[in-house]
């Protein structure tokens, strides 16, 4: 039996709350809408609480992703990913994880299209993150170096390449956790299980890729 303990804690305060109140005899009669009540505002704080938790366990599990040495994306059975065929790579613009950056935020609108292809790319099976990212760079300071003759065109190109720095950056240091989220649901993982040979089929197949002597 699942105990609600957020309820419990609320009707303790509420009861605790009105015994020092100093209400008396009328404690008993006004002590439902008084949960009621209660249970509305420390409910909202709780179902923060929770949200918050949730959000720290995100961003752990966004680090914890970031400290490996590898980034790639690997079925659980060991065969090797099948693209999606139901799946279409889409894009969402700068930013991941639910945090997006408008591009009138940025100093060249025109990076909006490279942030595009990376996201297409993370959402393409079988796609190497590395050469996202490599992409990726190319395609923003390619834009910068656009504005390398135009009018005030050091100090715009020179905002444009901080900023793509910073993009790039974050891709390197944050994005395995997007890139794998997107490489699950692009590729497809069989549900078979990995063949597994007895001494027999072992001997067979030697034979067969002709090792050994016969």
């Amino acid at each position: 039996m699942n105990i609600p303990y957020g309820k419990l804690t609320i009707y303790l305060l509420t009861f605790v709350g009105y015994i020092y109140s100093g209400y008396g005899s009328g404690i008993l009669g006004n002590l439902r809408d008084a949960v009621l009540s209660a249970e509305s505002v420390f409910g909202d704080v709780f179902k923060n609480v929770i949200n918050l938790a949730q959000k720290f366990r995100n961003l752990h599990d966004v680090f914890d992703a970031a400290v490996d040495e590898e980034c790639i994306f690997k079925c659980p059975n060991g065969f090797p990913p099948k693209p999606n065929r139901n799946h279409v790579p889409k894009a969402d613009g700068c930013g991941s994880l639910g945090l997006n950056i408008n591009s009138e935020y940025l100093p060249v609108k025109e990076m909006t299209k490279c942030c595009d292809l990376h996201d297409i790319c993370y959402d393409t099976c079988n796609k190497n993150k590395e050469t996202c990212d490599v992409d990726f760079k190319r395609c923003l300071y390619k834009y910068c170096d656009t504005y390398e003759k135009s009018l005030g065109g050091p100090t715009i190109m020179k905002a444009c390449k901080g900023a793509a720095k910073m993009l790039f950056t974050g891709t390197l240091t944050l994005g395995c956790k997007s890139y794998l989220e997107a490489q699950k649901v692009a590729c497809y993982c069989s549900d078979a299980k990995p063949p597994s040979y007895g001494w027999k089929d072992k001997k067979n197949a030697k034979y067969s890729r002709g090792d050994g002597e016969l």
